[in-house]
């Protein structure tokens, strides 16, 4: 069965919120350091194309990248004016998104940790990405929106390995402003589609 593109307007989704939520996945430090060193850039370095739709008619705030990796987004958020902080359990990608936003003369507040690890506050953000990191919950719906200042957004992009719409059942306290469940040729696997959601929404 094909996967499904929506793009909806703001609106708000009305479906029966998620009560069960997964274990988070576990992150492998070693294995990314070895990965991030290799002296050849095996991913994407420009940011992820939601994430520059989500904030073009946005004024810079505050903003969380999570798993940050070697900071495409952190950086361009940075570019874009925004007070950006961005966290990942790999030594060497925080070094090389450190040492390539001291060569473009921005400031980064990045820092090693692993995500369960991580205090993300209460109401102190404006923007919270998450790509390619796991599969979101119902239980990070919860924590994001205790950290989403109000009208804050996420803006998330991850393999689909669930249930279709379940993703919107989970965040379905926030305001969707997108969503899409297709196959598509991913930041990670560009020469291959595969099924991918994304989703941008706003806390009301």
């Amino acid at each position: 069965m094909p996967y499904r593109t929506l793009v909806l307007p703001v609106v708000f989704i009305l479906f029966s919120c998620l009560d069960q939520a997964q274990e988070p996945t576990k992150s492998s430090e070693p294995y990314w350091d070895s990965v991030y060193s290799q002296n050849r850039a095996i991913f994407s370095q420009q940011p992820t194309e939601l994430l520059k739709y989500a904030i073009k008619d946005r004024a810079p705030g505050k903003a969380l990248d999570i798993g940050m990796g070697q900071g495409r987004n952190t950086i361009f958020l940075a570019q874009q004016g925004w007070d950006v902080t961005g966290f990942d359990p790999s030594v060497e990608g925080v070094r090389q998104a450190q040492a390539a936003a001291w060569k473009l003369k921005l400031h980064l507040n990045a820092s090693v940790a692993r995500e369960e690890d991580f205090d993300l506050g209460r109401e102190k953000w404006d923007l919270i990405v998450m790509t390619y990191v796991r599969r979101l919950t119902g239980e990070d719906a919860n924590r994001f929106q205790q950290a989403l200042k109000p009208m804050g957004i996420l803006v998330y992009e991850n393999n689909n390995v669930g249930e279709r719409n379940e993703l919107l059942r989970a965040f379905c306290r926030f305001r969707i402003l997108r969503f899409e469940d297709v196959d598509a040729h991913t930041d990670w696997h560009p020469a291959k589609k595969q099924p991918v959601e994304r989703l941008i929404c706003e806390r009301p």
